[in-house]
């Protein structure tokens, strides 16, 4: 069985799972030693999900950048798309939508 280092380990933490097939290595690995399994813990407390950056990008993504610097807003208020038929958003400009 292979040795896996930390650089291993933070990426099984960032992106493996228990039901790929391509982890089944370091999951093995991890069972039958137990400081890489402290390691696994630690970094999983030390390194933020990537799910939930990419949680919070789609969020930012929803906003309408224009109007959070816009005059009189709040900044925070996000934009109803079904408020004003005849506001198209960039993207269903460029679609023709």
């Amino acid at each position: 069985m292979p040795d896996f280092d930390r650089i291993d380990l933070m990426n099984y933490a960032m992106y493996g799972n228990d039901f790929d097939p391509q982890w089944d290595e370091i999951r093995a690995f991890l069972k039958s030693n137990a400081a890489a399994q402290k390691e696994l813990e630690e970094i999983k407390r030390t390194v933020p999900s990537p799910h939930l950056g990419k949680k919070r990008r789609e969020n930012l993504l929803t906003s309408d950048p224009g109007e959070s610097h816009g005059s009189g807003g709040t900044g925070s208020e996000l934009r109803n798309p079904n408020s004003d038929p005849t506001a198209k958003s960039w993207w269903q400009k460029i679609l023709g939508e």
